[in-house]
């Protein structure tokens, strides 16, 4: 439970400074940690590229969109569940595994961060 809700809270403070940032940054600032932490190939910097910016154009709609950011955690836990297996698709499985250890910890690190300044 205490797992659940911390899951929870950092998903909201993801939502709160995604909606402080557009699209074209959020994807581009995800791009290049993952470039430079996952050491992707031209082909995959593409590909991951127009993958960070499709689902951070959905990310900052559902924020955006009315309602509480309680009620828009599930809808961001499956665009996230979606963006993963998107990705999956396109990094190894060493990358994808780094990826989900270390890189999307750190991004979510300094989204919070920067909802702090």
């Amino acid at each position: 439970m205490k797992h659940l809700i911390l899951i929870t809270m950092m998903l909201l403070t993801s939502l709160q400074t995604m909606a402080q940032l557009t699209p074209e940054e959020a994807a581009d600032y995800q791009t290049t940690i993952m470039e430079k932490e996952l050491n992707l190939t031209e082909e995959q910097k593409e590909a991951v590229a127009l993958q960070n910016l499709e689902f951070s154009k959905k990310q900052i709609n559902l924020i955006n969109a009315p309602g509480s950011m309680f009620g828009k955690v599930g809808d961001m836990r499956k665009i996230k569940k979606t963006k993963n297996e998107s990705l999956s698709k396109i990094l190894t499985k060493e990358q994808m595994e780094k990826y989900e250890d270390d890189v999307e910890p750190a991004i979510q690190k300094y989204l919070r961060s920067k909802m702090k300044s």
